[in-house]
């Protein structure tokens, strides 16, 4: 129903957050993985989102990015892994170490997730080992460049690129190869970079 909801990140409890779009607040599950890359209070925020439909209830799941959004629902597609399990296994596993373990039929770092067990485990690889994308294994790819060893200088920047709405694949590569110290400097040259980009 809702591809995403763009609007202002309102509040942060736990693993839900409600984002204020129009006037209207919307509350959204976020996987803890993902919840950790999200901007401040306040700052803009768009989230992909997933609608799951009960008779008692209705859940929204959002994802910054389109990847982490079509690995959820190829995940809840799998006999037995409803969202919240889904919301597990993404909030112990980045995309990439999940992709990454489907395709090696690595059921040992699957079962790190909560709830998930060897047979559970079994048939999230069976079942979608062939249905991985070109764009999830994209995401492994760039795995070694990954934000986590960045200085603070660099992340804040990477952090202000995401909350004007570029996606992590953008920021990092509109990031790459600038060596300022400065934020507001590392922030101009990263749009500059993308401007250029677009032209």
């Amino acid at each position: 129903m809702y591809a995403y909801i763009s609007g202002i990140l309102d509040e942060i409890d736990g693993q839900q957050v409600i984002i204020n779009a129009n006037g209207i607040g919307y509350q959204i599950f976020v996987p803890g993985l993902i919840m950790q890359r999200l901007p401040s209070k306040g700052n803009r925020i768009k989230l992909y989102t997933y609608m799951h439909l009960r008779e008692d209830c209705q859940e929204l799941y959002g994802f910054l990015e389109k990847e982490e959004k079509n690995i959820f629902e190829k995940l809840v597609t799998v006999s037995g892994v409803g969202p919240k399990a889904a919301m597990g296994i993404l909030s112990t596993l980045t995309v990439s170490r999940l992709v990454i373990a489907i395709i090696s039929g690595d059921k040992n770092t699957l079962c790190k997730a909560p709830g998930i067990g060897r047979k559970t485990a079994e048939r999230i690889i069976l079942e979608l080992k062939d249905k991985i994308d070109d764009e999830a294994i994209r995401l492994t790819d760039t795995a070694s460049s990954s934000p986590g060893s960045w200085s603070n200088e660099r992340m804040e920047a990477f952090q202000a690129l995401q909350a004007l709405g570029y996606g992590t694949a953008e920021a990092e590569s509109a990031l790459a190869g600038l060596e300022e110290k400065d934020v507001s400097t590392l922030i101009r040259r990263a749009l500059r970079n993308l401007d250029n980009r677009k032209r």
